[in-house]
């Protein structure tokens, strides 16, 4: 392995670090009252060194949203993409996005904090969590055009009550005991299936 390749590695790793830090940070103290001195501290480095990695506070909350997006929710989106028949991916959809939110608690201040802060960044941001909408919203209205949903049904807001449903978990899922996972997932499958007018898959 060359030296330069080898300080890239050790450069990407300690970015991580940093961010890893910061995350926890902002789930606890939230973003605006978490400093760059709680993270320098947390961290054990100093503002020119954090400023060597992040030209900003609000630069690191881009760069923690995109490490979360491109490691969980981009793996979730093409996965789910690749299912042509729209029942079978909308139980995947649910069933794998609820998963995600009771694996991941740092997306209770990523989905309901972070996209508050309306900064250069919110755009980019938002544009990729809006995949995950438009997913929903078009399986919703492939599922309408081959009958199996009401026609009448607003496909935006039968895909945003859905999100809603499963994302709001971040607020009362036990994080600690992790208890009655499984039965968790099952019933939001079948509220799921049910608001949409259609029998929940055996």
């Amino acid at each position: 392995m060359s030296r330069g390749k080898g300080v890239t590695r050790q450069y990407e790793k300690r970015k991580i670090e940093i961010m890893q830090k910061a995350m926890k940070l902002f789930m606890v103290k939230g973003f605006d009252a978490t400093s760059t001195n709680d993270i320098c501290w947390a961290a054990r480095m100093t503002k020119p060194s954090l400023y060597h990695y992040f030209s900003s506070k609000n630069h690191l909350l881009f760069s923690v949203h995109m490490h979360v997006i491109e490691s969980i929710l981009q793996p979730y989106l093409i996965e789910t993409e690749s299912i042509k028949e729209p029942q079978d991916r909308m139980e995947v959809m649910i069933r794998d996005y609820t998963k995600l939110i009771i694996s991941h608690p740092e997306l209770r201040f990523l989905l309901h904090e972070s996209l508050t802060v309306k900064d250069k960044y919110y755009g980019e941001i938002k544009k990729e969590w809006r995949r995950l909408y438009g997913l929903f919203r078009t399986t919703i209205i492939e599922l309408q055009s081959s009958g199996k949903v009401a026609k009448d049904l607003e496909p935006s807001w039968a895909a945003l009550l859905i999100l809603g449903m499963i994302s709001w978990m971040t607020f009362w899922f036990d994080y600690k005991s992790k208890e009655r996972v499984d039965e968790i997932i099952e019933l939001t499958i079948k509220m799921g299936f049910q608001s949409l007018g259609i029998a929940k898959p055996n």
